[in-house]
């Protein structure tokens, strides 16, 4: 892999073995635990890391499909853990197939981008960046759920 691309592989594989190991404890119960306040599960919020990925990875710097429906990724419906683990693996192999063909000076392309202010221009290295801060910013809520969903309801210690 290419040196400057290994980089982005390796804090993105860093983020996602935290992030197994977050949720490896935890059963079904814990990964569709709602909290007050809270509208997604752990569970929703593992759908959507897989789905985000693999659209900004796989589709956008990888020029997969960009089929997606980021809508379907926070329904709240029992959710298998089995499922969620498949979802994320699959996701992490489309990963590392992209970058694994990426070279240093694929990462300045130009790429069209679908997000929250519209289609744009942006640069593959910015793609990837862009989808290694989505999954750090919510294995940090994933975390904080999982230490929530280790207690009973009553709050007290398990």
């Amino acid at each position: 892999m290419d040196p400057e691309v290994a980089a982005m592989h390796e804090v993105i594989e860093d983020l996602r073995v935290q992030l197994f190991k977050t949720v490896e404890s935890l059963d079904e119960a814990g990964l569709n635990r709602t909290f007050p306040g809270l509208q997604n599960t752990i569970g929703i919020l593992l759908r959507h890391v897989a789905g985000s990925e693999g659209y900004w990875v796989g589709g956008v710097v990888g020029g997969g499909s960009l089929e997606r429906n980021r809508d379907a990724e926070f329904t709240h419906e029992p959710l298998t853990k089995e499922t969620l683990l498949e979802g994320l693996r699959r996701t992490r192999a489309a990963t590392e197939r992209v970058l694994a063909g990426l070279r240093a000076g694929d990462l300045q392309m130009l790429v069209e981008v679908q997000g929250a202010r519209g289609a744009r221009k942006a640069t593959k290295a910015w793609a990837i960046l862009h989808a290694t801060q989505h999954l750090a910013y919510h294995l940090g809520q994933i975390r904080l759920m999982a230490t929530l969903a280790r207690h009973p309801r009553d709050g007290t210690p398990g």
